[in-house]
């Protein structure tokens, strides 16, 4: 991707991001309710957030995906096992999985893009 590329994707998970951290205040008390207890909406985080990470960490901080993909999958692991030591939090296989999703999604993606839209030169 060119610099102007990764800034305006950057400015819209940026914008996204603000919007869904803000959305318990912007949405009526019935559909909050529905939605922020829905039990997957931990998955669906971890998932889209190691998805951005990976993102990040390849295309913006510019690290190889051979070096990003183990180097992501032991922080995944790193951060349930450490979340099984606390007291308020529990580390789950399930959201472990669901990073692993979001690191393969991003490299799904990137494989995507190369093979279909980048142009033959």
């Amino acid at each position: 991707m060119k610099a102007r590329q990764h800034y305006y994707f950057f400015t819209t998970v940026i914008v996204v991001s603000i919007l869904l951290l803000f959305a318990h205040e912007f949405l009526p008390d019935a559909l909050r309710k529905r939605i922020f207890q829905f039990p997957e909406i931990d998955t669906i985080g971890h998932l889209t957030s190691f998805f951005i990470l990976t993102w990040v960490s390849h295309s913006v901080i510019k690290l190889s995906l051979p070096f990003c993909i183990p180097l992501l999958i032991f922080y995944g692991a790193l951060t349930e096992i450490g979340q099984s030591f606390l007291g308020y939090r529990s580390g789950e296989l399930g959201d472990f999985i669901a990073d692993v999703v979001g690191i393969s999604l991003f490299v799904l993606a990137k494989w995507l893009y190369i093979t279909l839209f980048r142009k033959n030169d």
